[in-house]
């Protein structure tokens, strides 16, 4: 008997994220290794390379799910930027799902949607301070 397609592939959401997860500590290591953090640590050092494994895990996570799984996409309603004080939030709203492993799914997806959001802003402001700082 098999699933309906709208039901999301668990075993494959498993392994994709095993991946992402092997991926980005292996970014972490190469740039570490590459700017000498793991020898002379220095804070701006560690945290590109943390930000560089940020990105490569919840690219390939966000965009593999996105692109093999794309019924978790439908459970996000909508987006939206909230300010609170000095802190900027996304919010993102989602709908329920049908079951609790589903919904735990869908939670994956949008953090390392936003995760992928997230990073990549900071890189980008670094990648404009050195080209024009």
């Amino acid at each position: 008997m098999e699933k309906p397609p709208s039901t999301p592939d668990f075993a494959r959401l498993r392994r994709l994220r095993l991946v992402a997860i092997m991926a980005g500590v292996i970014v972490f290591a190469g740039a570490g290794w590459m700017m000498d953090v793991f020898r002379a640590p220095e804070v701006a050092t560690a945290a590109l390379a943390f930000a560089f494994a940020a990105i490569t895990f919840s690219a390939l996570f966000y965009f593999g799910a996105l692109l093999t799984e794309g019924s978790l996409q439908k459970y996000i309603l909508k987006d939206e930027t909230v300010i609170k004080g000095d802190n900027v939030e996304m919010v993102t709203h989602t709908k329920p799902a049908e079951d609790a492993e589903t919904e735990r799914w869908v939670g994956t997806y949008v953090f390392t949607r936003n995760l992928f959001g997230m990073s990549v802003i900071p890189l980008l402001i670094l990648a404009y301070f050195y080209f024009f700082g």
